[in-house]
């Protein structure tokens, strides 16, 4: 096995166990969801069996004011799944960037040296590899089939789940680019005023230098 199939295990290890994650975050969505509904509706019910009790606009606005109640709890598991989700698309996209850059380096020196290390490696790690790539895929298979039962309806966890992983990993990847460039520039702008400073300091120095030269 070559070493860009040992990377692409990892890689793909990397993303099951990304998916698996945002399966749990997803059951936790979607349970708060269900659940609140469930209150929901147990609440209208209790107020409508009360109807002799309680005129209708009372109950209206008692049911009224539980759904806007509701609306808040639903935010509130919203936001803090969302931020769970970035924080999953950014270890998924170090995880990826830092497996591609030592996969290519590993290559080049490799190559440089003219040795056999990574083939060599390959063959060692690729099994295991192999046999975690095969485990992740069997959590990650658990964790849709929990997003399923707790949803408490039919739908597709795994493909939803790797379209907000997509999603999350997308604007980790920007935002990650925007850091080093902005990081890159003010490098770059510190190198160029140290270059600037040190080339006048040295011009004052030749300049002096002149002038004791011809005053003497």
């Amino acid at each position: 096995m070559s070493n860009q199939n040992l990377s692409s295990v990892a890689t793909n290890v990397i993303a099951t166990y990304g998916i698996t994650a945002t399966n749990v975050i997803n059951s936790y969505r979607f349970g708060g969801e269900r659940l609140i509904g469930i209150v929901d509706d147990g609440f209208a019910t209790v107020v409508n069996r009360g109807a002799s009790a309680l005129n209708k606009g009372i109950r209206s606005n008692l049911i009224a004011n539980q759904q806007r109640l509701s609306g808040y709890s639903i935010n509130g598991v919203h936001f803090g799944t969302d931020r769970a989700q970035r924080v999953i698309g950014f270890a998924v996209d170090l995880a990826t960037k830092g497996v591609s850059v030592v996969a290519a380096n590993a290559a080049r020196i490799d190559r440089a040296a003219n040795v056999t290390a990574l083939q060599t490696l390959s063959r060692v790690v690729m099994p295991a590899a192999i046999v975690v790539s095969k485990v992740a895929d069997r959590i990650e298979e658990g964790s849709s089939e929990l997003v399923k039962r707790v949803s408490g309806k039919p739908m597709p966890a795994k493909a939803v789940a790797t379209r907000k992983l997509k999603t999350a990993t997308r604007a980790a990847t920007a935002t990650r680019k925007r850091v080093v460039k902005a990081a890159t520039q003010q490098v770059s702008e510190a190198v160029a005023e140290s270059a600037s400073d040190v080339s006048n300091a040295a011009r004052r120095v030749a300049r002096k230098a002149k002038a004791t030269a011809k005053a003497a």
